[in-house]
């Protein structure tokens, strides 16, 4: 009989995720030199792992291979239906808003779509004031769900997935979540849409993006506002945080506008020593919408969720830790 002790555990969607926030210079994540525009800082993140053969959502919308829709005439809030007749898988990233249909969206959870494929995808409503029907087929709009929303959004999608196997929001506190942040950026809207953001303030977030712009090899960003965290995103390829750069970074934008007291200097040392310490806590995987496992990690600082496919973190999502969500499911 062979020594059991030779043998070594298969490597978890879990394992996978923790090695790639823990892992520093120089071999794992590297982070590179601060950019500010405002109250906004960004800190580059460098990491050379392995990478999977995809496009984004945005890059098949645009030639034609996927487009995203109600489920069926009569809609239902919480699900949208994706299809595509890519040859290869398309990515649909968290916190990225689609609008138009029967009310604009926004994804729970990030999901690789399988190549050639119609699939139901779960949603939240970010315009809690209609219910009519304006288009055939969802837009994506300019900018992500903020960084505060999405971060409270993913604390319940995590009580949902654990509990009944389901990315779920709960959408009243994604409701409140808008109104909030609309209210503190002087907005009003009168659906209550987070996109009319776009059309008030857009100049304004223009401005601060065109002083940002990601450096060469660049695949994540760790955002911080006042010197404070407020959202890591990280690909597996360069190439997908530049595409996708725009709506992330103006989500940030929009995050630091809201005016606040307080300005406080980024230490790049304890900045990575938040990322890694997004991968500590309480973790758990479920089967992901589309191709791979979700990773969701919960501590007393940080929520993380990642998407793991053939061994390659696609995306981690951190954001700091929100309590006093409910996890209620959506009706």
């Amino acid at each position: 009989m062979a020594d059991r002790s030779s043998y070594s555990a298969p490597r978890t969607a879990v394992d996978i995720v923790r090695d790639r926030l823990e892992q520093g210079p120089p071999a794992g994540l590297r982070l590179g030199s601060p950019q500010t525009a405002g109250r906004l800082t960004l800190l580059p993140v460098f990491d050379d792992g392995p990478g999977l053969e995809y496009v984004t959502f945005a890059e098949a919308q645009k030639n034609g291979t996927a487009e995203i829709s109600e489920v069926d005439r009569h809609g239902v809030v919480s699900t949208l239906q994706v299809e595509t007749d890519s040859k290869v898988p398309v990515l649909i990233i968290d916190g990225e808003i689609l609008v138009g249909l029967n009310q604009n969206r926004v994804l729970n959870t990030t999901i690789l779509v399988p190549a050639k494929t119609k699939l139901r995808i779960p949603v939240s409503c970010v315009e809690a004031g209609r219910w009519r029907h304006t288009t055939s087929k969802a837009s994506r709009a300019d900018y992500a769900l903020s960084p505060k929303i999405r971060a409270m959004k993913r604390s319940s999608v995590t009580l949902s997935a654990r509990a009944f196997g389901t990315f779920v929001a709960d959408q009243g506190a994604v409701w409140r979540g808008v109104a909030g942040h609309l209210g503190d950026l002087g907005i009003h809207s009168d659906s209550q849409a987070y996109s009319d953001i776009e059309s008030r303030r857009g100049s304004e977030i223009e401005g601060h993006l065109s002083q940002l712009q990601p450096a060469a090899g660049q695949s994540g960003v760790l955002a911080l506002v006042d010197g404070q965290p407020v959202a890591f995103d990280l690909f597996d390829r360069p190439s997908t945080l530049a595409r996708l750069w725009q709506g992330l970074i103006g989500s940030y934008i929009a995050e630091s506008l809201i005016p606040r007291a307080g300005d406080k200097a980024v230490e790049v040392s304890a900045a990575l020593e938040w990322i890694r310490r997004a991968g500590t806590g309480e973790a758990t995987r479920h089967r992901a919408v589309g191709l791979g496992e979700s990773v969701s990690i919960t501590g007393p600082a940080h929520d993380t969720s990642a998407l793991v496919v053939d061994g390659v973190a696609v995306h981690i999502a951190t954001g700091p830790a929100i309590s006093g969500t409910t996890g209620q499911e959506a009706r």
